[in-house]
Order: C-alpha cells, then structure tokens, then sequence
C-alpha cells in the first residue's frame, strides 16, 4: 500500500499526493486555514459565505462556464466550512486530472467575488442556514459547543445568523479574508486516487506554483475553559419531534497526545453502539442515537444525542447519562471493545476507495493536527490502544456531573 507524501513548493504552498494506482478516479482538494474561530464576531458566517463566492468567478470564467465546465467533464465538486478549516474539493475520472487541476486553483488564485453574485448569493445562504435551523439532526454541530463553550469562539456558529451578521456582511469583508488568508503558506493541496506521485507533484507545481500572496499568520488561542454542568432548552415552532444532546469538554489535539485522539475516535463508536443498542434496539425510543467525537486544534468534544418523542425526555436522558456514566467509571465490555476497536480499523481501510473523502480528510487532518500521516497509520494506531488507556482518557473527560445538555423541543 502506498503512502502519502509531501513536497512543499517554493511559493510555500504543501503539496500532500496519496497514489492509488489500480482507481479509475483521482480526487483534489485545496484547504485553508480559516473557518469560523476565525471571524469577528460581527460577520459570524464570513468563512462559509466566501466559501460560496468562489464557484462564483474569476478572471477569465464566469460562474456558468466554471459550472458547465464541471458538468461536461462529470467532475464531482463540493466545498465545506467548519470551525477551523475551508476546504474546496473536486474528483474526476483520471483522465482528466490536469484539466480539474486547472479550473480549481484558477478558482482559488483568481476569485474575483463578483458584487452581483454576492448580494444574490446571499439568499441561498440564508435558505442553507433555515435548513439547518429546521433539522434537529443538527443539535451536535450547532448547539453542543453552545452549551460548553461561552468564550471561545467555538461557540460561534459555523454558518452564522442569518438577520444579525450574514444580512450585514460587506463584500469587501470577504475580500479581506481572501487576500490575508486565501495564501500558499496557509493551504494545503492533497492529491489522492489513480495517479503517480511524479505526475502529481508536476500538476500541483505547474497550477499552483505561480500562486503569490503575502502570508499572514493566524493567531489562535486554545480553549481554556473548566467544564462545568450547563442546560439549555429551546423551543421551536413547526417540529413535532425532540432532540436531546449531552457533551462533554475534551482537549484540543496535539501531537503529544496521539493515543487520547485514537481513544476517543473508538469512545465515538463504542458510545453510538451503545446508545443504540439501549435506546433503539431494547426501547424503541429513538430512531438515530449517534454519539460523536470533534477534535479541533483549539477545542474539542465528546457527545451523544437523540431524536424522540417529547414525551420519552427523561427516560432517554436517563439511558444516555446511564451510559456515559459507565464510561466514566470505567465499565468496559472487552468483548465490545475489541470488536469495535476492529470495526473502527477495517472502516478506515474502506474508505482508502472513496478518493474524494481521502483526499479531503489528508487536507484537513494536516490544516487542524499537522498529521496527514495519521490517515495512514490509522488502522494500527487504532489496534494498539489498550483497555486501560481507553478508560483512562473516558475518565478524564466525561464527568456526567460537568456536562452540557441541550433540549430541543416542539412549541
């Protein structure tokens, strides 16, 4: 199996390659160090609107040619924001890798953040943000780091509020963040799937190379926060079903803590297992108990959470806090454990197929943990936590007495 490796080119931009050479598709994704952490506070949802500006021209393309160029090619493309990174990512057949190449970074080096586009792309903003809004599903990403963090910028939300910032943000306010950040020393391109290393690294040097912008570094500070118990309900016009999440304050990643990320990436599944099997399986109270673990270079959280019936409240936050406090005091089935500890592993080999996540998991493992290398070693750093160490860093964090607990219910 190959590995991935990494160039860095002399504008300063990292160029990570990953060959996976019996795939018919090749995936690229260009990241940048930017995402909600990052803005003031008062264009909370700056990083996800600019993400949007760039599909929407550059010097030579308009929108409709980069969107009928994509077409043709049957080019698959997306991008995301999150808390600390901006990822754009494209993946093709591998035929036609150096024309994708071309039109991502000529998005990337090029975005003109066209003023027409900007005000109507406003309103598709706004309608994604309703979508969250409207989907309890949602309650992990947007309230949990609500409830546990009250100064970081954690707390901020990804897509920001729709009447009090997004509505008020300037075009110039997103140009700002392009030119300071949008910069070689602060992205990184992955390249993974159907392609060898050396045409790779000649595609990234000969569409990326001549990318120039002044490097500004970001500054950011860790979290600091003591966990202390929190509650917070919300009522919401037009649903009929609750939702119910607990979380827990968890350490930012670093480097000196590999074992403690792969830990908790197994607590991650051995909680869903457990909160499904107990809410869904034996109770038939909830029909997608998931538990998740976010790790950030600046914060991070552990949580679980549930759709119900408003009226199954209490008894399914008894269940969760039941099994979060098992965690706590250490009691582990090694039977489970170790499956899932195997699960965990043979899932990572899977995904080594799907070139599009790969390709953007390397770019986001190495903006956030400097650790693309981690996606390779996964599988065995995973097999290698022991019993004791996994019950060491489940005591550490989840304490059922200091956690935050959101109740999203109907009006």
């Amino acid at each position: 199996m190959e590995e991935t490796t990494s160039k860095i080119l002399d504008n300063g931009l990292k160029v990570l390659v990953h060959p996976f050479p019996q795939l018919e598709t090749v995936a690229i994704c260009f990241g940048v160090r930017f995402g909600s952490v990052d803005e003031p506070g008062r264009i909370n949802g700056a990083a996800h609107f600019l993400e949007h500006m760039m599909f929407k021209g550059t010097g030579k393309r308009t929108w409709k040619q980069i969107d009928d160029r994509l077409k043709e090619l049957g080019i698959r493309y997306n991008a995301t924001t999150d808390h600390e990174t901006t990822l754009y990512f494209m993946q093709a057949y591998k035929g036609y890798i150096a024309k994708t190449m071309d039109i991502l970074s000529d998005m990337i080096n090029n975005s003109t953040i066209p003023e027409n586009e900007f005000e109507l792309e406003r309103g598709p903003i706004i309608n994604e943000n309703m979508i969250h809004h409207d989907n309890p599903r949602y309650m992990i990403s947007d309230y949990i780091p609500r409830v546990l963090y009250r100064k970081h910028p954690a707390k901020m939300s990804v897509g920001g509020d729709s009447e009090q910032t997004i509505r008020n943000t300037k075009r110039d306010d997103l140009a700002k963040i392009y030119e300071k950040y949008y910069t070689p020393k602060n992205g990184v391109l992955s390249i993974y799937g159907g392609i060898s290393s050396k045409e790779a690294f000649s595609l990234a040097k000969e569409y990326f190379g001549g990318m120039e912008r002044e490097y500004k570094k970001l500054e950011r500070k860790p979290a600091r926060e003591k966990p202390m118990k929190r509650s917070i309900t919300i009522k919401r016009k037009g649903i009929r079903q609750a939702r119910i999440g607990i979380g827990f304050i968890c350490k930012e990643y670093s480097e000196k803590s590999v074992d403690e990320f792969m830990a908790l990436n197994i607590a991650e599944r051995y909680l869903s297992d457990k909160l499904f099997e107990e809410i869904r399986e034996k109770r038939g109270l909830s029909y997608d108990p998931v538990a998740s673990y976010s790790p950030y270079s600046t914060f991070g959280f552990l949580a679980g959470a549930a759709g119900i019936e408003p009226k199954n409240y209490d008894q399914t936050l008894k269940i969760m806090l039941g099994e979060f406090k098992k965690l706590q005091d250490g009691e582990i089935d090694k039977e489970e454990f170790e499956r899932t500890k195997k699960s965990l592993s043979v899932g990572y080999r899977i995904m080594r197929e799907d070139t599009m996540t790969m390709a953007v998991s390397i770019s986001d493992y190495e903006l956030m943990y400097n650790g693309a290398y981690l996606l390779d070693r996964m599988p065995k750093l995973i097999s290698e936590v022991s019993m004791d160490t996994f019950r060491k860093y489940l005591e550490k964090y989840i304490d059922i007495n200091k956690c935050g607990t959101v109740f999203l219910k109907p009006e």
